[in-house]
């Protein structure tokens, strides 16, 4: 019996617990390789938020990182299949892999959006895009992380039921063995089956301590009760400067307070789940994503803490969001200080719009006038006094180190007020009585000379760098408002008076011309131009020209006393008789027509209308106007030398006749031609302009410069702008039957065809016509159409575009109010006349002026077009200032359609065969 009890003491128990070891490590060995498998899923999961939300910043900084992209692509790829090169397993986990499919769906629309950015395209849809894939990631974690979790539970499971189950078998034997045994060999075996057991235990513990050693994250474990750290990784102790945590309390090591944390979270833990939270570290300054949760710990109840370290993607999303917030109040700056007529309401805005973004104490503008400063604008936050009073007459010396870095055109950035107190003792002084710790103010100018300055006082120091950019962008449009300011006031003093003949002018004329809508007594209309002004001009000088100007208003002034004498145009003059009888008013135009013909020295074509009682406002004056055309068609024929129509008067003259218009458009005597625009990168066409001109030989071609003006005076244009227009439509149609690629084509239309109340009705019947697509059709509206009276530039805009077809503000920068069109209408495209790029190459205003208005158009997605480009320097500037596309004679000038068509024309399919 003794024998059969040692045999099965010495074999069959020490076998059995060999076999339970070997079988506890086999687990414990697949767990910790499972383990650090998940856990390099997690961690790859979390590089894939961290690199995509650096990405993000790069492209919204316009840095593309393709390089990046594809490490992304590659990563996704590999936690889906768990193969590639960073030896990540597939972690089998349902909720992780759907989460890694809405990933990889978002991932994709984000390329599409980073694509977008780099053509151009607002920024924000990518922002919100990021915000949403950086969500869905941290969630695919939280799925890794469960599941990790379950699977530890699992395998503590699992050991513990092998564990007891051999335990059992073990006792068994015993007991058999028991049975055989006095009590010493009973206590004996008891006390190898404690001493095993520990050992057991130990080796979990082992076992569990090793991957979190291996991980980058701080990971530490701390008595919940007496706060003891029982546990601190190899990066927590790096990260914290630790050597030995014996004796160590997790808030004194890991936070520097001397009692537990007031934000501990241990009151919020749960055994079977993670609890999520954000903290940024006094010690390390490092802002952590933080994972809590209850374990026991060597027998005692404990806290777990996993640190993920994301500082540096909390830094690039304020920085984003930074950028975007800055964005959209200097846009709103912008937009207030060009709609807002009044300056001073504006800038007060701007100013109070500024510091509250700024989070300032005051914000305010000052006034430099004979090198003494004025503050004329002020806003300051509701505790903080104002100082506008008592900052009037300050002498610009005392603040002479100001004005020096001004010149410069640099800002002041005053970062610490203590810094000058012994280097500038009077400035010193000044900005310490009103409460100045740290200042940034940035210079205003007109003309070349500092008229003034914008500061900012006390705003955070996180934000100076901010400030100084944000502070030289507003600077800028705040000197255009007060420009435009300026321009304004002096023209509000001459916008009703011509100062050479002191007749009212153009302005005075429309307001007058629309308050007559409620007249109904008698009217009298004399129109007026005077002959050959421009022969003067061109032969004597301007200063000749004026002469008959004065002396042609003079006359008109001898004989109507008592009219509404108005000079609307360079040589047009109006006079409106309010309650004249018809034998007085025909009484006085006989008279001033005397007057004319008895002058040696002017001429004028006189037409006049009379009404009893008027109707119609504008028909009375088109009658006028009309009568005063066959006036000066008699005077241009018995003065064949003059350069009004050049050396084509019998050629041109008869075209007033709108028969004979008609007849000459049937019998192709005017022809089209087309000017390319281009890509102003590599040349290549990108649609043309539509332009006309006059053949009445076959060796003979007139510009439409010399023809067009006879055809507005008579108020036959309509016929050539709508034949142009349906010769095009005609050639679109033509080009699409013959597979050719199609491009936009601009028609030019005068103020009479846009006049015509079925104007866009004309325009839809010829597209029907021809069936063609209205969106390569562009409207071509010149700026100085505003004028017209009786026409809502705005409304006609918008019906056009609502129609479907393109519109395009011609000859922009010609008008001294053209800027507020920017604001005030919709449209396409805008075209910047040929006066603001003949001096691009050394005009530095000009440069910024047109890079404004360059990047204006990108932020409203309107095409932007620089016409008259003559010379490859002018080309170069030109890109430099952000503009894509051009027109004019250094790519082509206006050629034959058949040219054209063997130039620019390619079909869909050679487009495709050069492109690939």
């Amino acid at each position: 019996m003794a024998k059969k009890s040692w045999i099965i003491q010495g074999i069959i128990i020490p076998g059995m617990l060999i076999i339970a070891l070997l079988v506890s490590a086999f687990f414990s060995l697949s767990f910790i390789d499972n383990l650090q498998g998940n856990a390099r899923v997690i961690n790859y999961t979390g590089i894939v938020r961290g690199a995509t939300q650096r990405l993000i910043k790069q492209e919204l900084n316009h840095i593309p990182n393709d390089k990046l992209i594809t490490k992304i692509d590659g990563i996704l790829s590999e936690l889906q299949s768990g193969k590639g090169n960073n030896h990540l397993i597939r972690l089998p986990d349902k909720q992780f892999q759907e989460q890694l499919k809405d990933m990889q769906k978002t991932w994709k629309n984000i390329q599409k959006e980073i694509q977008n950015v780099r053509a151009g395209q607002d920024a924000e849809a990518l922002f919100n895009l990021s915000e949403t894939y950086f969500e869905m990631a941290d969630d695919a974690v939280r799925y890794a992380e469960n599941y990790s979790e379950d699977r530890v539970d699992g395998a503590h499971d699992a050991l513990y039921s092998v564990a007891i189950i051999f335990i059992l078998l073990t006792v068994l034997g015993s007991l058999y063995a028991l049975l055989q045994q006095h009590r010493r060999n009973q206590l004996m075996i008891a006390e190898n089956e404690n001493r095993e057991k520990s050992e057991y235990l130990s080796q979990m513990y082992q076992a569990f301590r090793a991957p979190l050693e291996e991980i980058s994250e701080v990971a530490y474990i701390a008595d919940t009760k007496n706060h003891d750290l029982l546990y601190l990784n190899e990066a927590g102790r790096k990260s914290f400067g630790i050597k030995d945590i014996q004796g160590q309390k997790c808030y004194k090591a890991l936070q520097g307070l001397d009692a537990p944390c007031p934000f501990c979270t241990t009151s919020k833990l749960t055994v079977d789940n993670n609890y999520t939270w954000e903290f940024t570290n006094s010690i390390t300054h490092r802002h952590y994503l933080l994972k809590d949760r209850l374990i026991e710990w060597e027998g005692r109840p404990a806290r777990m803490e996993i640190a993920f370290d994301t500082t540096e993607s909390e830094n690039e999303k304020l920085e984003l969001k930074t950028s975007l917030d800055s964005q959209k109040v200097l846009m709103d700056c912008v937009r207030v200080l060009y709609e807002e007529q009044d300056l001073d309401t504006a800038i007060h805005y701007v100013l109070e719009q500024v510091g509250i973004y700024l989070q300032a104490d005051r914000s305010y503008m000052f006034e430099i006038r004979d090198a003494v400063g004025y503050n004329t604008h002020e806003w300051c936050k509701a505790d903080i006094p104002k100082q506008i009073d008592s900052l009037q007459g300050i002498p610009m010396q005392l603040f002479k180190r100001w004005m020096t870095i001004f010149e410069e055109r640099n800002c002041v950035i005053l970062e610490d007020l203590e810094s000058i107190h012994e280097s500038n003792p009077e400035e010193y002084e000044i900005l310490s009585q009103q409460g100045i710790r740290i200042l940034v103010a940035a210079p205003l100018e007109q003309n070349g000379k500092i008229t003034g300055f914008i500061g900012i006082d006390n705003p955070p120091a996180a934000k100076i760098k901010n400030i100084v950019s944000f502070l030289h962008t507003l600077r800028f449009f705040i000197m255009l408002a007060v420009r435009r300011s300026i321009s304004e006031h002096k023209l509000s003093e001459l916008s009703y008076h011509d100062t050479l003949t002191s007749f009212f002018n153009r302005n005075r004329y429309i307001q007058d011309i629309a308050d007559l809508k409620d007249y109904h007594d008698s009217l009298g209309v004399v129109f007026l131009d005077l002959n050959g002004l421009k022969d003067t001009n061109d032969r004597f000088g301007h200063e000749r020209g004026d002469e008959m100007l004065v002396r042609c208003s003079s006359m008109i002034q001898g004989v109507f006393k008592d009219a509404s004498l108005y000079r609307i145009g360079g040589d047009e003059f109006v006079i409106l008789c309010k309650g004249f009888s018809e034998q007085l008013f025909y009484t006085k135009v006989r008279e001033l027509k005397v007057c004319f013909k008895k002058d040696t020295l002017c001429h004028a074509a006189i037409g006049s209308k009379w009404v009893k009682q008027i109707k119609n406002i504008q028909y009375t004056i088109s009658d006028a106007d009309a009568d005063m055309y066959l006036d000066k068609m008699l005077y241009y024929r018995d003065h064949p030398k003059t350069s009004r129509y050049r050396s084509h008067n019998d050629e041109i003259l008869p075209l007033g006749d709108p028969k004979i218009l008609k007849d000459k458009i049937d019998q192709r005597q005017f022809v089209v031609y087309f000017q390319p625009k281009v890509s102003s990168d590599n040349r290549s066409a990108i649609g043309a302009e539509a332009l006309i001109r006059y053949q009445p030989k076959k060796d003979s071609l007139i510009l439409p410069g010399n023809f067009l003006p006879l055809l507005e005076e008579v108020q036959e244009i309509s016929q050539i702008d709508f034949f142009v227009f349906d010769y095009v439509c005609s050639k679109i149609k033509e080009w699409s039957d013959q597979g050719k690629k199609l491009m936009p084509i601009s028609v030019n239309f005068s103020r009479c065809s846009l006049q015509e109340p079925a104007f866009i009705d004309q325009l839809i019947a010829i597209c029907n016509k021809h069936q063609v697509p209205r969106k390569y059709l562009e409207i071509e509206i010149t700026e100085d159409i505003r004028g017209t009276v009786g026409l809502d530039i705005k409304e006609l805009v918008a019906r056009i575009r609502n129609a479907g077809f393109i519109v395009s503000i011609d000859d922009f920068g010609t008008e001294y109010a053209n800027i507020s069109l920017l604001t005030s209408i919709e449209f396409d495209v805008l075209k910047l006349d040929k006066s603001l790029i003949d001096d691009i190459v050394t005009n530095d205003k000009s440069k910024a002026i047109i890079k404004a208005i360059s990047d204006y158009c990108k932020q409203m997605k309107i095409t932007l077009i620089a016409e008259g480009i003559e010379s490859e320097e002018q080309l170069d500037v030109l890109k430099q200032c952000g503009v894509q596309f051009a027109q004019g004679y250094l790519f082509s000038k206006p050629v034959p359609i058949e040219q054209y068509e063997q130039q620019y024309l390619n079909s869909i399919q050679d487009e495709g065969a050069s492109t690939a």
